[in-house]
Order: structure tokens, then sequence, then C-alpha cells
């Protein structure tokens, strides 16, 4: 992973650090796409009898083809949501239990402890941080709260979604398939879902368009956009200032292990020379050869 993933990338001499993995950011574009497919499809539907409403279902084919691409997107949403699980406990697995069984170190003491300190989950320096932060915004304090590689701020945007998904998924379901839900509950279930539904969406819809676009993106320290959902890196301006902890922690890495960065600019360089001692080569091999001695001739 280190020699595939370098933490420090330097490009035009600038340096950018490594925050996101492909496989988390691949999982964050699909979330994000059938995010935005169901808020385009499913507010509409829910308002079909505004006009707006009609020329976005108009826009997407129809009644029924919107309703079947919103179908298609929350059961990919809640695939993804039952791959991530998997996702976590196979890290867990890979960077702790397989280890520490090898190793005869392997306790349930040590394997909640390896949790706590994992790099999303809430721990009680978050609510340090977050008073810490209150502090700073009501000018009691001149000094901004010191975060690791994830803050309270993306935290709450992480773990809102595993209470999200199971309430959208379920009440979906039920209102997906409504006459075989009947069979085992009530039929005011289903009004109560189709509230739940459509009431956690709209909240979920406030929460992603207002509070996470402007921390991840229209934020002044990284309008227009963050690149870190395409790249995985951030800028060294942008993690020294947000996440000084994890910024010096990568630091300290480097240090003891210069492999960990890698040099775009000397990389770029080095295939610049190998690429025109292999065009020179090629050049003084076609002129040595028969072929290139019959085409003067010709």
């Amino acid at each position: 992973m280190i020699k595939k993933y370098p933490l420090i990338k330097i490009i035009n001499g600038k340096k950018y650090y490594l925050k996101l993995l492909p496989a988390q950011r691949i999982q964050h574009f699909i979330l994000m796409i059938t995010f935005i497919l169901l808020i385009l499809t499913g507010f509409p539907l829910k308002f079909y009898y505004y006009p707006w409403a009609k020329t976005i279902i108009k826009a997407f084919g129809g009644l029924e083809v919107t309703t079947v691409i919103h179908r298609i997107c929350g059961s990919t949403m809640v695939a993804l949501f039952f791959y991530h699980w998997y996702y976590l406990f196979k890290n867990l697995y890979i960077y702790y239990i397989k280890p520490s069984i090898k190793t005869h170190t392997f306790s349930i003491k040590g394997m909640l402890k390896f949790i706590y300190f994992s790099p999303m989950f809430p721990r009680l320096k978050d609510i340090k941080d977050f008073i810490d932060f209150l502090k700073y915004v009501f000018f009691i304090s001149d000094e901004k709260p010191k975060h690791e590689r994830f803050h309270w701020r993306e935290k709450f945007d992480y773990w809102a979604v595993f209470w999200g998904i199971p309430v959208l998924g379920l009440t979906g379901l039920m209102l997906w398939f409504e006459a075989d839900a009947t069979k085992y509950v009530p039929g005011w279930v289903l009004n109560i879902s189709f509230i739940a539904h459509s009431d956690e969406a709209l909240l979920a819809a406030a929460v992603i368009l207002v509070w996470h676009m402007y921390n991840a993106h229209v934020n002044y320290d990284k309008f227009p956009m963050s690149p870190l959902f395409l790249t995985g890196y951030l800028p060294e301006e942008i993690m020294k200032h947000e996440y000084y902890l994890e910024w010096q922690r990568i630091n300290k890495l480097v240090e003891n292990n210069p492999e960990l960065v890698l040099d775009m600019d000397t990389y770029k360089l080095v295939k610049e020379k190998e690429l025109e001692e292999q065009y020179k080569n090629y050049m003084n091999y076609m002129e040595s050869t028969e072929y290139s001695n019959v085409d003067k001739e010709v």
C-alpha cells in the first residue's frame, strides 16, 4: 500500500497529502451519484403536482422511468451500505485480528481499543475539539482546535449515514412492496413509512447540500471545490490548516521513511530522459538496418 499510495506527492514543487484511499473514494463516488439521483427522482415523485416536478419527471422519461431509476439508485445505496460494513470488518481483520492472532496478542480489549482509535470512530477528543471550536468562533479563545485525519464535522457526516440509510431503506422497501408489507403490518405503518421516508430524505438533502457542501467545498479555504474526492490528496496548506496533527504525523513518517514520498517532478524528468534515450536508440537502430538503406536507394 505504501509504494502504491505514497503519503505525500510533490507536483510542480507543491506537496499533497494522502487522506482517502481509492477504495474509499470509489465508495464516496457511488454514494454521491446515487444520492443526487435519488433527490432528483424522489422529490418530483413526492411533489408530482407541482409544475417543476412534472418537468423533471418528463426529463427523466416519464413517471414509470423516474420510479425505476429511484428504486435502482435506492437499492444500489443500500447495497453500498452493506458493502461498507464488509469493508470495515475486512480492514479490522487485516490490520488487527490477523496480525494479533499471528503474534498471539489478540484480545477483545485490544480489538476495542483498535476500533476506538480508528480514524472515523468518535472519541472524547472530538468533544474537546467541538468545545474548542465554539470557543474560537465566539472569540473566547484565539487558538483553533488541532485535528487528526478526520475531524468531528466529517465524523458527523459519516455516522449520519448509518442511521439514515436503514431508515430510508426499510421504509422505501415497504413503500415499494405495499401489498406484501400489509400482510405483516397494519396499513397505518405504511402511512408512517411514507412520512418517515420523505422527511428523512429531506433532512439528508438539507444536511448534505448545506452542511456538507459548505464544509467540503464552499468554505473559504477550499472554494470552489476540494480536490479530495477526486484525487484522495489535499494540498499542504489545507492539510496544515485543518488537519494539523495529521500533517505532523505524516511528516514524521516521511522523515523516517523517504520512500513514502513520490516526487512527480523528478519522476517526469527521469521518464522524459528514458524516452529520449529510447528514441535515440531506436533511430540509431533504424539507420543501421537494411531497410533504412533500401529507403535511401529508393
